[in-house]
């Protein structure tokens, strides 16, 4: 039986990458300190091992990663506004933990490192190849591209195979729990209870969402195929929807007031349009993201209805 171990595997995206690599008749051991990630979150498997640790503590890595076929790092700190509000550990998880977890790779023979990055890496407007410039305009932008250059360093001195999946922005996050929400499940939540849905700037901001389910496909598919060298992918749908079209769509399907949103002062690194070229992905891994935005928010609307949520 195959091993991986996932690091972050208790958290939201972390949870997902357990449960399809468990389908897959893997062997997974989590790694995770629970800082945002929870028990509850992951599934009661035989074949599943969950081990506490701060990855920020090189001590006893080397241990947890023996035998591993893949590492797959999730653990970060991902929320970009918990990363302006505390710089210094923002880099010390988000940076020095992958190189904790590089170098305990390596000390463990481990030949497959998968990392889990970022579209904020990219920093400009655009349609972004993976071959788009790269100009983090965030702390945690910032601490994403540090880390892809850590692992490319030892890819190309230690020839350990390296997938970086330029994650888009991600949802299908089921309950609000300890971790950080996307805009399209915070919307969803506030929407349940009745909130005002929170718009950070004018919404004119296009984003591209991807749900969680895909990802963690693109995740198997990465370790799957991942045969030499440093590979970089985007992940997301491959197309664009404004902030203020996902919170319409929100408020229409769980049958709120349509002018029911309040808006903010735009946060600090918000990029105003990204959207992924996934072409790369599709080619090279057989990335195909099957879930619809539209469905998503119009079953999460069918479930509170049912669940007695909204009328």
């Amino acid at each position: 039986m195959s091993k991986v171990v996932v690091t972050g595997g208790a958290g939201f995206i972390g949870s997902y990458v357990v449960r399809k690599f468990l389908e897959e008749g893997w062997s997974v051991t989590v790694v995770d300190d629970f800082s945002t990630g929870e028990r509850e979150n992951l599934p009661l498997h035989p074949n599943l091992e969950i081990k506490l640790h701060d990855i920020t503590v090189r001590e006893g890595l080397d241990e947890l990663l023996k035998h591993a076929d893949a590492v797959i790092h999730l653990a970060a700190i991902s929320s970009v506004p918990a990363c302006e509000q505390n710089i210094a550990r923002s880099f010390e998880v988000n940076v020095k933990g992958v190189e904790n977890i590089a170098k305990a790779s390596l000390r463990s023979g481990v030949g497959l490192i998968v990392f889990s990055s970022s579209a904020a890496v990219y920093g400009a407007d655009g349609e972004h190849s993976e071959s788009s410039p790269t100009r983090p305009m965030s702390v945690y932008g910032h601490t994403k591209l540090l880390g892809e250059t850590i692992l490319r360093c030892l890819s190309d001195e230690k020839n350990v195979k390296v997938a970086v999946l330029r994650i888009f922005n991600v949802y299908g996050r089921l309950r609000a729990g300890k971790g950080f929400l996307g805009v399209v499940d915070q919307f969803i939540e506030d929407a349940a209870a009745d909130r005002p849905l929170k718009i950070y700037g004018d919404g004119r901001q296009v984003r591209d969402f991807i749900h969680v389910d895909d990802v963690a496909d693109a995740v198997f598919s990465a370790v799957e195929k991942t045969s030499a060298g440093c590979e970089v992918y985007n992940i997301g749908s491959g197309s664009g929807l404004t902030v203020a079209e996902v919170a319409q769509h929100v408020l229409e399907s769980f049958h709120r007031n349509a002018s029911n949103i309040v808006y903010h002062p735009a946060r600090v690194g918000d990029i105003r349009y990204s959207v992924a070229n996934i072409s790369k992905a599709v080619e090279k891994l057989g990335f195909n993201p099957k879930r619809s935005l539209k469905t998503y928010i119009e079953d999460r609307a069918r479930g509170a209805v049912s669940n007695g949520l909204i009328g």
